[in-house]
């Protein structure tokens, strides 16, 4: 579905290369100029799907991004089992599950239409490498581009990320949505010595996750904040 979908829609130049270290490859043998916006940010988009992949349990994510992606970086598949599983290990007053709940249309619970948490949670990306914090109008712009795939708000959550928090105006914002929403602060990535090596760029850290209502409530259960803040630096 996943693969389809992007054939129609989300066409980038760099869709066949898979991760990092193949682009930093790619740009090396072509003489990518290191300094332009737009090797910093597909670079950034790459890191970011990396960190995904191996921090939050994201899987089969394709970069989507460029000219023609419709809003969206990276799409692709988000596995909460294991964040379940570990949920049900912590210790703590026992937690008031919200009717939104995924764990209420999960196998075994009364839903009608079952969602298993290993292959129907939908992650759409969308990275903003910028200096400032982003406000109000960038959190609408994600919202439209949400509004426009009509993704479904039960299986899907959105991340916004970006190297700095967003700004008051825009938190408020992100609250007013009824899609599930994350942000996601992933640092600045740096490098002085060569562009072309990802061993060699520092940064890329994240550093803080905001939840929007629509998305804790969604998560209930899980312990999302306490997992999560295990992964932060």
């Amino acid at each position: 579905m996943i693969h389809r979908l992007l054939s129609r829609r989300y066409y980038s130049s760099t869709q066949l290369v898979g991760d990092v270290g193949q682009y930093l490859k790619q740009c090396r043998i072509n003489e990518v100029n290191t300094n332009s916006t737009v090797f910093r940010g597909t670079l950034y988009e790459f890191h970011v799907k990396h960190l995904l992949e191996t921090k939050l349990q994201a899987k089969n994510m394709v970069r989507c991004g460029g000219a023609y992606d419709n809003g969206i970086d990276i799409i692709g598949q988000w596995d909460l089992t294991p964040f379940y599983k570990e949920s049900l290990k912590i210790n703590s007053i026992e937690q008031k599950i919200s009717s939104s709940s995924l764990l209420n249309y999960t196998a075994g619970s009364s839903a009608k239409r079952p969602i298993s948490l290993s292959d129907d949670i939908q992650l759409v990306v969308q990275c903003k490498n910028t200096k400032k914090r982003l406000g109000a109008a960038e959190v609408r712009q994600l919202s439209g581009t949400l509004e426009y795939h009509k993704f479904n708000k039960k299986k899907t959550f959105m991340l916004m990320v970006s190297p700095h928090p967003l700004t008051a105006q825009g938190i408020s914002q992100l609250n007013k949505s009824t899609y599930p929403m994350i942000n996601l602060v992933v640092s600045p990535l740096k490098n002085k010595i060569d562009h072309y090596d990802y061993a060699s760029w520092e940064g890329g850290n994240l550093s803080s996750v905001y939840f929007n209502l629509a998305a804790t409530k969604r998560l209930s259960g899980f312990r999302m904040d306490h997992q999560l803040l295990s992964l932060t630096n």
